[in-house]
């Protein structure tokens, strides 16, 4: 699908690409009619069913771990066979190419919520979760935020034969299964046509359902979401409200039990050598951000006070704060001493004495912080 940015005026969308309109509005129809067709005239078969669902990983992924945290974001560093399998596997999510893909991301990240923003999620549902694909402008071809793909000569190689290499794997590996079982109109159907369709509409969700549905712990400046729902059809890019507050980090799913297997793979790769440099947004640094959150609920709450309470838990919230965010300070200093210790192999016993009691400092404030909450009276 040819991706496009919002136009300069969002009274003016810019011409309907037909290719891209026609194909992703009739293909779930297409595709949910022939599919009770074609079981009931062929029966089902095991192996359209695994085939579709090994393909729909491996485009997944190829989206979440490559165009997205590797190429967009550049979370963390890939070998050259890594980013080749990355390129490939992308490319069967039908979803342009990784510099087209990567340059549309990026600007959603500038301008969130904005005008600028090619899948603004306050244009509607429908807008952001792949209406805004619908139609051409004079952004399409900017490339202009990614000068950094366009010096990688496989990402160029990719983007040269991107629609070779697109229709290749998605009708020849297909086609291929099929006629090793006898089936190639049901693999075409299952492994291809559905599989795409499945692909499309989760990988939109992030756009659509993600900025609408979920809990926002870390951030209110825009309208991303945490959902661990969409995190399930997405390899764990449902939890958005951390992405965008952190979008750096290789994680979407920061705590071990959340679902995010891209981020697994990811951390695996490295044992071997396929990843490194992964990004990890350090834990002072999160833990400021929620308590920016929680502040923020904090006031919220206590200015539907009468105005004398309100005062009086005004200053108390902002007491309570600032000794978090003394013991904050302490932390983050302490860990970065830690870190050029360890790098220069002058680890000492009272560097760690001192991290650990500034930690624990910290959990103590944080703590008495959120027993705040508790103590609130109900507002007027």
């Amino acid at each position: 699908m040819t991706q496009t940015e919002l136009s300069p005026t969002k009274t003016d969308d810019g011409p309907i690409l037909w290719v891209n309109t026609l194909f992703l509005s009739l293909s779930p129809f297409i595709a949910a009619a022939l599919i009770p067709i074609y079981l009931w005239n062929e029966g089902s078969h095991w192996a359209l069913w695994l085939a579709a669902g090994v393909l729909w990983w491996v485009a997944g992924l190829g989206i979440t771990i490559g165009y997205h945290r590797l190429f967009a974001h550049r979370s963390y560093k890939g070998s050259k066979v890594w980013r080749f399998l990355a390129l490939i596997a992308g490319a069967t999510a039908l979803q342009n190419s990784a510099i087209v893909w990567s340059a549309s991301h990026r600007r959603h990240h500038q301008h969130t919520d904005h005008h600028g923003d090619p899948y603004d999620a306050t244009r509607g549902f429908w807008w952001a979760h792949m209406r805004w694909i619908f139609h051409d402008n004079e952004l399409v071809d900017d490339l202009s935020n990614v000068p950094d793909l366009q010096a990688d000569p496989l990402v160029r190689w990719q983007q040269k034969y991107y629609w070779i290499i697109a229709l290749a794997l998605n009708i020849g590996i297909p086609l291929g299964l099929g006629l090793l079982i006898d089936r190639p109109w049901g693999m075409l159907l299952f492994a291809g046509l559905a599989r795409i369709v499945f692909t499309h509409q989760a990988t939109f969700c992030i756009n659509s359902l993600c900025h609408i549905l979920g809990t926002q712990p870390w951030s209110k400046n825009n309208t991303s979401r945490d959902s661990w729902i969409c995190a399930l059809i997405t390899f764990g890019e449902g939890y958005h409200n951390f992405h965008h507050a952190f979008p750096a980090d290789y994680r979407n799913g920061l705590r071990w039990y959340q679902f995010d297997p891209a981020k697994w793979l990811i951390c695996a790769a490295s044992v071997v050598g396929l990843t490194s440099n992964l990004k990890r947004t350090e834990a002072p640094v999160r833990w400021r951000k929620r308590l920016e959150r929680q502040t923020e609920k904090y006031e919220t709450s206590a200015s539907l006070f009468i105005p004398e309470v309100s005062a009086d838990w005004c200053l108390r919230i902002d007491s309570a704060r600032h000794q978090v965010d003394e013991h904050l300070s302490q932390w983050a200093q302490d860990l970065r001493q830690y870190r050029r210790a360890c790098r220069d192999g002058e680890v000492t016993k009272a560097m760690l004495h001192s991290l650990r009691e500034a930690r624990r400092a910290w959990r103590h404030a944080w703590k008495d912080f959120l027993a705040l909450e508790q103590a609130m009276p109900l507002p007027a």
